[in-house]
């Protein structure tokens, strides 16, 4: 475990050099939108490295994959060379994370004033993985392509596979996880609200694909309750009984409301909403958890409503 851990702080002291490095960028070019197609030959080496960290954290998360677990000698080496991404995004959901930038010395205020998703970037119908390829075979024909875009998507990238490989990184401040990038963070109520008949304003999938582009989700706890999942049952059949059209709204309208207010309806705290929030990565093996979870307490509600 230690060595592990060393593994992924190593990994980060890295994310956290190139970064520096983008970073020091910025004191000859102003980063704006008039800017992202500038290139150079510094950025091309910037591309090239950002790259080849990318590739090795990519072999290191396929590594931990149950698919990987299950191969021959022969047949892990085979496809670590030519099937990581794959398997690792299968797992992790990489080209649904959703970033965005809270740097005060990028000023753009167009293509990244909102969240994107590094790992779907395409400039002139060309993915990062060709674009790494064209300046890695050709540098000096391809140096066009080595902008100042692809260079913040690359670093993207690399920034959401860190936080894939070094879990911990959720229990640091945003700041302290990157001076540029932020991921975001999801609500765990409108999972559980989703899969309850009466919430039929609440798309399901809509739900899933919010929760899948997060790279943390709060859950909340309540360390001195013996039962919180009775307690949460009892909590919510009041809230439906009581307060129906408040709880019953689309996910825009909840997040709308949890971002502002702290909590999800106006006349009281949702059930979850106990006391102590608590930031989790939203990894393979902690989504699996919170589904197994969520199945168990529509199970428990269900049953407490045919007693009733």
């Amino acid at each position: 475990m230690a060595l592990a851990l060393e593994k992924e702080r190593l990994f980060f002291q890295i994310y956290q050099s190139l970064e520096k490095e983008l970073l020091g960028m910025t004191d000859y070019i102003h980063f704006s939108e008039n800017n992202l197609d500038v290139y150079s030959v510094k950025l091309a080496n910037f591309i090239l490295r950002a790259n080849v960290e990318s590739e090795s954290l990519l072999k290191e998360l396929f590594k931990r994959t149950e698919h990987y677990k299950g191969l021959t000698k022969k047949e892990k080496n085979l496809e670590l060379e030519n099937n990581t991404y794959t398997e690792v995004n299968e797992v992790y959901k990489l080209d649904k994370k959703t970033i965005y930038i809270a740097s005060e010395i990028f000023y753009f205020q167009d293509k990244y004033s909102e969240p994107f998703i590094p790992f779907k970037y395409k400039k002139n119908g060309k993915d990062s993985h060709k674009i790494y390829n064209s300046i890695k075979h050709d540098k000096v024909n391809n140096l066009k392509k080595a902008d100042l875009e692809t260079a913040i998507n690359m670093l993207g990238t690399l920034f959401v596979l860190n936080l894939c490989f070094y879990p911990e990184l959720a229990y640091k401040e945003d700041n302290e996880r990157s001076k540029i990038f932020r991921g975001r963070k999801a609500f765990i109520e409108p999972l559980f609200l989703s899969g309850i008949s009466e919430i039929d304003k609440l798309d399901k999938d809509e739900v899933e694909e919010y929760f899948e582009s997060c790279s943390y989700y709060e859950w909340i706890q309540y360390p001195e309750l013996i039962n919180p999942r009775e307690y949460a049952l009892k909590e919510i059949n009041f809230m439906l009984k009581n307060y129906k059209d408040e709880t019953n709204r689309t996910l825009d309208e909840l997040l709308k409301s949890k971002w502002k207010k702290g909590r999800i309806i106006e006349s009281g705290n949702y059930p979850f909403l106990l006391s102590v929030p608590v930031i989790y990565p939203n990894n393979a093996k902690n989504i699996s958890m919170l589904h197994n979870e969520a199945e168990k307490f529509y199970l428990a509600l269900e049953e407490e409503r045919n007693i009733k």
